[in-house]
């Protein structure tokens, strides 16, 4: 990481951490720990140089972490702007007001978004660049990756790159079939593996502390524009999305903080009609 000055680097992603919402398990947000997020924010930025990027999902807060150190010059490389899409309103609320507060609203946006439902027209093939967090897909054959990557394939255009952070860790072996699942889909569509960083990351996961994944980079090789198609999760896609007997049902996880200004942590789940 040339040029990095860690101390200062580290502050800055603490101001990042410390506006995260808590994290929900049951929905498999499942924080990155410090030193790793730093770690993958300098890789993003040199990814997505200059780019458009749409991130589908962060509850890690990557997109904000990019940003922030970029614009405070502790990361040479940065994107030209980032959107990002959650289904959790705590998360988007918490982006939109640290884009205020440290006068990043120029170049980071959000939207409440569930993956299930078709991307919205204005954002197909609108983008340079995508980054996705999606859950591990362990019980449901990586199914909830595929997803993701659906989204962010739907949201790309031509010379389009991704960055997708997925399981990976040689002591789980169901790590490497929903890996290898994934490139398989993405070879499908005309995406090939550009760079690999392998047990990258490790996170805050009491179930499975020692738990890691890599950072998966695709180049898009092909590309035809297409009429806009993107259409519902078939209903196979909701199974044990977040685990074990945890099917998509929710639609939105519903702030009622105020973006964390009020005393109580309440939320609600606002589900598929």
């Amino acid at each position: 990481m040339p040029h990095l000055d860690l101390r200062q680097s580290l502050n800055a992603i603490s101001d990042v951490v410390n506006n995260r919402p808590r994290p929900l398990r049951a929905f498999d947000q499942i924080y990155m720990k410090t030193a790793d997020m730093l770690l993958h924010a300098e890789h993003a930025g040199r990814c997505f140089n200059d780019k458009r990027v749409i991130f589908i999902g962060d509850g890690d807060a990557i997109a904000l972490s990019v940003v922030h150190l970029h614009r405070r010059g502790f990361l040479e490389s940065g994107p030209q702007s980032v959107h990002v899409l959650d289904f959790d309103e705590r998360v988007i609320l918490s982006i939109l007001d640290f884009a205020r507060r440290y006068d990043v609203a120029d170049v980071v946006t959000a939207e409440l978004y569930n993956v299930a439902d078709p991307l919205p027209p204005e954002h197909w093939e609108k983008f340079d660049a995508f980054h996705m967090n999606p859950p591990f897909g362990q019980s449901n054959e990586g199914r909830s990756i595929e997803a993701f990557l659906r989204r962010g394939l739907e949201a790309v255009g031509p010379e389009a790159i991704g960055c997708a952070v997925l399981a990976n860790d040689r002591n789980y072996p169901w790590t490497w079939e929903v890996l290898i699942g994934a490139q398989r889909y993405a070879l499908k569509n005309d995406m090939v593996i550009a760079e690999l960083l392998p047990e990258f990351h490790h996170y805050h996961l009491d179930d499975d502390p020692d738990l890691r994944s890599c950072s998966m980079v695709l180049r898009r090789v092909c590309y035809e524009p297409r009429e806009y198609a993107s259409s519902p999760l078939e209903s196979h896609f909701l199974a044990e999305f977040y685990g074990k007997n945890n099917p998509l049902i929710v639609r939105y996880v519903r702030d009622k903080t105020n973006a964390g200004k009020l005393d109580s942590n309440d939320y609600y789940c606002e589900r598929f009609v």
